[in-house]
């Protein structure tokens, strides 16, 4: 990706994300007809990535995509006025809060109501950054599992980050060409010691869902 260093995309973090979105790309045919090919060409590594991205989609199917918390995009409301880039930030909280709205709801639908509005793309396309990346992550996270439960729920909060990456990679809009560098730049910044201190990424995904690793 443009903007990413090659120390980031040869990161055990970045693989792992790669994998992790392949899991949630939607299956085509002509995908299902390299299929044979695609896994001779894979390494050992990325086997292993493959079952700790199969555990995360898991637990975040578990949690996020419960229906209960999925909210109807049709009553989220947008920006009907002009959005000014000035560093405000009232705004660029104004704008997170409407974008972990938005980015619960997953499929085509979400990147063309983002498309379609003029004013909400256009802050994106100039204020979209690492810090924002950072806000906007800990923000979801934190819609979903409270901060008085979060050093009892790293797995989750990894998995929702994986999640939330995945669904900005998805959108198709060019400011979010980085967010798969910003994905493994912030789990490593926020989460590698925790996997480290459990084994690495599959000893600490390897327990069932309900059995949280301390």
């Amino acid at each position: 990706m443009e903007g990413d260093s090659p120390l980031i995309t040869c990161s055990d973090e970045y693989q792992l994300l790669e994998k992790y979105c392949q899991k949630r790309r939607k299956p085509r045919a002509r995908l299902m007809q390299s299929a044979c090919m695609n896994r001779q060409e894979l390494g050992a590594g990325d086997e292993k990535f493959g079952d700790v991205a199969e555990k995360l989609t898991q637990i975040v199917d578990k949690g996020l995509l419960d229906k209960e918390l999925l909210p109807t995009v049709d009553n989220i409301p947008f920006f009907d006025e002009g959005i000014e880039s000035d560093g405000d930030r009232d705004v660029d909280q104004e704008v997170i809060e409407k974008l972990v709205d938005l980015l619960k709801k997953s499929g085509d639908d979400l990147n063309k109501r983002i498309q379609s509005n003029h004013e909400l793309l256009g802050y994106l396309q100039r204020t979209f950054s690492y810090d924002f990346y950072k806000r906007l992550t800990r923000a979801f996270i934190t819609s979903v599992v409270p901060e008085y439960l979060q050093s009892r729920r790293k797995r989750e909060q990894i998995a929702l980050t994986f999640e939330v990456t995945s669904r900005l990679k998805a959108l198709d809009l060019h400011p979010m060409n980085r967010a798969m560098g910003y994905g493994a730049q912030y789990l490593q910044e926020y989460f590698a010691p925790w996997v480290n201190q459990h084994g690495g990424w599959e000893k600490a995904f390897d327990k069932d869902d309900d059995e949280e690793v301390h």
